[in-house]
């Protein structure tokens, strides 16, 4: 509440956050005011709605350790306006703050694995967005590595929800369907390879239920053939990564579907224009967001908020770090504001999905 003390005659805003995590219903909000001789209680009425359509960017809680890797200091084509930051919690609220205003509730964060470097990270972001209405979801990077077994799978997921979870917590929980988990399956090149994925991910659910009573909501990277898997309909949801083109419609794909929007790809150590490659447009990516909100998908995806290894970050940049060929975009500050998150803004998904409306005032 603001200002969170009023004088006698005066008034105050309150600020209500629901998250994705927030169980659909109504609840009764009671704001008790104590003065020197009275004391006045009044009950609103909170209404949350499910969300219709979720939006979230994948996030990279690599930094300050991934600035300088493979022979290049920094390990980016741009400069960004938070400089060489680190993974801590100011930096992250401010970053929850800019998603937020652009209309992204959850952050899709990687997660390499207990005790890396991704690991260490978290519990920052997690206190960065406590109490925001912002959340966070791993994304399941061992997959693109190796092909863990459905134990290990569950053993990781149980850790996740143990360590990060819990009563008014930023780790994002769907009522009714679990943590969502995206897994980066980049390996599954064939129809076979990613079916065996299906089927240990399937694995993964049932062991984690039986020995902890937990349940996830996963979300799958596509393969070829994925639709025909005997264990499809054993996974929640699909997504494509793949930022180096500018959008990825799979809206219709089994469970729930998801479209992709990227700004740009341009890879630390590579020419502008070298393959792989995707130019900065704003007229492309405004145009991609209104077909991503025509598109009816539930999962709304943005690649990404912060990979400035693959230039594909939202995050606010204020130059080329070397030299870039006319017309090259290199600074999207905005005078304050990242041009890409008020784009978002300015293309909010339909249908907002919690509001306040007055109750009875009790004396």
């Amino acid at each position: 509440m603001e200002p969170a003390v009023v004088s006698s005659g005066g008034s105050a805003v309150l600020t209500v956050r629901t998250s994705v995590s927030t169980r659909a219903g109504t609840y009764d909000v009671v704001v008790a005011g104590a003065g020197a001789s009275a004391r006045h209680t009044v009950v609103f009425r909170l209404l949350v709605r499910a969300p219709a359509v979720i939006r979230a960017a994948f996030y990279y809680p690599w930094f300050p350790e991934a600035w300088r890797q493979q022979g290049l200091d920094p390990f980016t084509n741009y400069v960004p306006v938070r400089g060489r930051y680190a993974v801590e919690e100011p930096v992250v609220r401010a970053q929850v703050a800019d998603m937020r205003y652009g209309g992204i509730t959850m952050g899709i964060a990687s997660w390499f694995g207990r005790g890396t470097v991704t690991d260490r990270h978290w519990p920052a972001m997690v206190r960065a967005a406590q109490g925001t209405g912002f959340v966070w979801a791993p994304y399941y990077e061992p997959e693109g590595t190796s092909d863990p077994t459905s134990e290990r799978i569950a053993d990781d997921l149980h850790y996740l929800r143990a360590t990060y979870g819990g009563a008014g917590s930023a780790l994002a929980v769907l009522p009714d369907r679990g943590m969502p988990v995206f897994v980066y399956n980049a390996g599954d090149l064939t129809t076979a390879q990613g079916c065996a994925t299906v089927d240990r991910w399937v694995q993964a659910q049932a062991l984690l239920q039986r020995r902890f009573g937990e349940t996830v909501h996963v979300n799958l990277k596509v393969f070829p053939g994925y639709p025909g898997c005997s264990g499809t309909a054993g996974v929640a949801g699909w997504h494509q990564y793949g930022p180096a083109r500018a959008e990825h419609d799979f809206s219709g794909a089994p469970g729930e579907g998801a479209y992709t929007v990227s700004p740009g790809f341009w890879k630390a150590g590579l020419a502008y224009g070298q393959s792989p490659f995707l130019s900065r447009d704003r007229a492309r990516w405004r145009a991609g967001l209104a077909r991503m909100n025509a598109s009816g998908a539930p999962w709304q995806l943005v690649t990404s908020y912060n990979e400035w290894g693959e230039g594909t970050a939202i995050e606010s940049s204020r130059a080329c770090r070397g030299p870039a060929p006319a017309g090259a975009w290199c600074d999207w500050s905005g005078g304050g504001r990242s041009d890409f998150i008020s784009d978002l803004h300015d293309e909010l998904p339909p249908a907002r999905d919690a509001g306040a409306v007055p109750g009875a005032a009790a004396p």
